[in-house]
């Protein structure tokens, strides 16, 4: 496909490499995006008349032709041409992954790979000389106040054919500032900690031990044949990065009497420095490597189109060069992730929205931040309640909220959806008792915000949504936090009952049941649901001014929303019945779709088309699977905004927004995994009476093969697969869990119990 930018990035430890081929650099650092700087890599082979040509990552050199990517879930291929000499050149750039493996995962190396095979013809364009028989290669670097050596190293440790961690190698050492470049507006760096600098330590080293430095000491080169394809012949290589002093900071009071508690990498723990983690990376390269192409070929099989497969594989590495994983001074262990260029720690908002891929693959990395997301509660002495904070830091400095106001309801609203998903999902319910008393105060809240017993909450309304119109961001009695509180006291009401708190459970099912009549009274249209009841400004506030809204009508106030049934679709993931009319649902989606599309998908409202997060327009779709709602596909609208956005004089990583907003290098795009569950329309609920249940229902009108991811036994290698077959019947390969087949057809057909 066409060049783009595009990141490479390793869970938890910051190490990314973001390739940008119009500004001929790839942006690098031990400590990720927005803390990084530009390096000028140039690799790529000698024609025979001595003309270096390279792959457009540096100002150096002759660019190769007709330069191309190749993307999977866990590598990236760069390609082009000599066509002087009939010569295809490739590198390819690896991050081993492998769900649930935390050591695999959490190494900060890539595994690099060159290569050169013969064409047949490069367009009609006429060589210019023989092809020949081998050639030269090379990898040279240039960073910013970094010192870079290069030598032929020892084959210590390893034999002829596989050498050791002493190898020929290039050496990196530079100082990693901890105050990240952003384009936010409000420049919100890493704060006024301790935290300043870290020292780095990288190392390049070639497995091909005839690799020889170069005479300025910042590159190697390797003389290999020209091969056919298959061959195995290549440049094999390691790049490793290591920091061993802390990097993170939390203050919190409820967290070592409020003093700063430091955190270095988890990655620490296993590699003291970064000798230890090159001999590692080096010595168990092709066990690593054969995990993550074992992890991309059950992927490949997902039966997904052009535009879904580029946007999970861009997305995927996004949310992976957002992640934090570290070990604090006092003992614990922290697990949280970056909001892009915001640089906001664990959105509960964004979250909410990420735990698909918790869900997916790694339920523990929720787990984690369930039991973080407590200590930036606030007391709210009115309901007697409390609140969660929107965020848990920015920067590298944690443990207060960051962003600017509360979203009191939607985050509340949020943190109990996630903690029943996640305890039915994986059936560990060992969270719900220790956080019972937290459960209760965020249920106070909620049923205190319905000041007009109107079944709408009109007190802390502020919600996600911070790009929108009045109407849509922080009207009264809005529709869409409605439902959502609707979704999280019956949350509630079930995680307190599991607590033995049954009276405030009863409760909690009143007031949703309640609420959930006047809101089909109240906000039923006739073809949907209005954006919120209230009509005029009366009495509103602009959140972010404090300040009464200078005009009377509320515009929008009865638009199309995608977001109506936004709470429902974690409560459907886990066989909870739905509190409204689905034909009512069904109806307000479907007509919302429509309304609402825009040339990047859907806005906001019909009020707002270009107003787009493509995040939200996944999870409307993954809704629409399981309401059995028939949405257009839309995947090509949202992959047309990562291209427009990555290419000539734009790069914005994954960005979740058209050009009214910039969130940018998001992880939120993850949300795009649902697909490996809404399709199948997997559903689990390893708590339910009588035993755990597990259903599919895939759409039986063509053939398909959609792993069961979350069903999967990663460590045994073992991954289940829905099978429908060209004549509609649905079959469990592989089955670890019993698996009850919903096919769709009449009543009692096809059905395995």
């Amino acid at each position: 496909m066409q060049l783009m930018t595009w990141t490479m990035a390793r869970l938890g430890s910051r190490f990314s490499l973001m390739f940008e081929p119009y500004r001929r650099c790839v942006m690098h650092s031990a400590m990720g995006r927005l803390l990084d700087e530009p390096v000028d890599l140039m690799v790529g082979l000698v024609e025979p008349d001595g003309t270096e040509r390279v792959l457009p990552f540096t100002t150096r050199g002759t660019p190769l032709y007709n330069c191309e990517q190749f993307d999977r879930i866990n590598s990236i291929t760069y390609r082009g041409y000599s066509e002087k000499y009939r010569l295809r050149f490739e590198f390819n750039v690896h991050s081993v992954f492998y769900p649930q493996n935390e050591q695999l995962c959490m190494m900060p190396a890539f595994y690099l790979e060159m290569r050169v095979n013969p064409v047949d013809r490069v367009r009609w364009i006429k060589p210019q000389g023989e092809q020949p028989d081998k050639v030269k290669m090379f990898i040279r670097l240039t960073r910013p106040g970094t010192s870079i050596s290069a030598s032929a190293g020892e084959a210590a440790g390893g034999s002829a054919s596989v050498p050791g961690p002493t190898g020929p190698r290039l050496d990196l050492s530079y100082t990693g500032r901890l105050s990240a470049a952003t384009e936010h507006p409000k420049d919100p760096v890493a704060g006024d900690g301790a935290l300043r600098s870290v020292t780095v330590r990288e190392r390049i080293v070639s497995l091909n031990p005839d690799a020889r430095p170069d005479a300025d000491g910042q590159g190697l080169t390797l003389e290999l044949p020209v091969s056919e394809e298959g061959s195995g012949i290549k440049w094999r290589l390691v790049w490793g990065a290591h920091v061993a002093e802390p990097m993170l900071e939390l203050t919190n009071p409820k967290r070592n009497g409020g003093k700063p508690t430091l955190g270095k990498f988890r990655y620490v723990q296993y590699w003291r420095d970064l000798d230890a983690l090159m001999t590692e990376a080096v010595t168990g390269r092709d066990d690593l490597l054969a995990h993550s192409r074992r992890m991309e070929k059950v992927f490949d099989q997902m039966p997904l189109n052009g535009a879904q497969r580029h946007l999970l594989h861009q997305s995927y590495q996004a949310y992976l060069n957002n992640t934090f994983w570290c070990d604090l001074a006092d003992g614990s262990e922290w697990f949280s992730v970056w909001e892009g260029t915001c640089l906001f720690h664990s959105t509960i908002d964004v979250e909410y929205n990420v735990c698909l891929f918790y869900l997916t693959l790694w339920p523990r990395l929720l787990a984690l931040q369930l039991d973080q997301w407590p200590l930036v509660e606030k007391p709210h002495p009115a309901s007697g309640g409390g609140i969660l904070s929107h965020d848990i830091g920015v920067g590298v400095h944690t443990g207060k909220q960051a962003y600017p106001h509360d979203m009191p309801v939607e985050e509340n609203s949020n943190y109990l959806l996630m903690l029943q998903a996640y305890a039915h999902w994986t059936g560990d319910a060992s969270l719900i008792k220790p956080h019972a008393d937290l459960i209760e105060r965020l249920v106070k809240y909620l049923i205190w915000t319905d000041r007009d017993d109107s079944g709408f909450p009109s007190e802390g309304v502020a919600n996600t949504i911070d790009d929108a119109s009045p109407a849509t961001q922080y009207a009264r009695r809005q529709t869409y936090l409605a439902i959502k509180r609707v979704a999280a006291l019956h949350a509630a009401a079930d995680l307190l009952e599991r607590a033995d708190r049954s009276e405030l459970a009863q409760k909690c099912v009143g007031v949703a049941g309640t609420a959930a009549a006047s809101i089909q009274r109240l906000a039923w249209l006739g073809d949907h649901f209005a954006v919120c009841i209230d009509q005029t400004t009366e009495d509103m506030v602009d959140v972010w001014s404090g300040k009464p809204l200078p005009y009377r009508e509320l515009t929008g106030w009865d638009g199309y929303s995608i977001y109506t049934a936004n709470g429902l679709l974690l409560p459907l993931l886990i066989d909870r019945p739905c509190p409204l009319d689905v034909e009512k649902l069904r109806a307000d989606l479907t007509n919302a779709t429509r309304e609402a599309q825009g040339r990047y998908g859907c806005g906001h409202t019909s009020f707002e088309v270009d107003n787009v997060w493509v995040s939200q327009n996944l999870w409307r779709d993954h809704l629409g699977r399981y309401l059995d709602a028939r949405l257009p596909m839309m995947a090509h609208h949202y992959w047309d905004l990562q291209v427009m956005s990555n290419t000539h004089d734009q790069s914005h990583g994954f960005i979740d927004t058209y050009v009214n907003n910039n969130l940018a290098f998001y992880p939120r795009g993850i949300t795009c995994l649902g697909w490996a569950l809404a399709e199948p329309r997997l559903v689990i609920d390893r708590l339910a009476a009588g035993g755990e249940r597990i259903t599919v229902e895939p759409d039986t009108h063509w053939p398909q093969r959609w792993p069961l991811l979350a069903l999967a036994d990663w460590k045994a290698g073992k991954v289940p697969v829905c099978v429908v077959d060209a004549k509609g019947n649905v079959t469990i390969e592989g089955q670890i869990d019993p698996v009850v087949i919903r096919s769709g057809k009449p009543e009692g057909a096809g059905l395995i119990g």
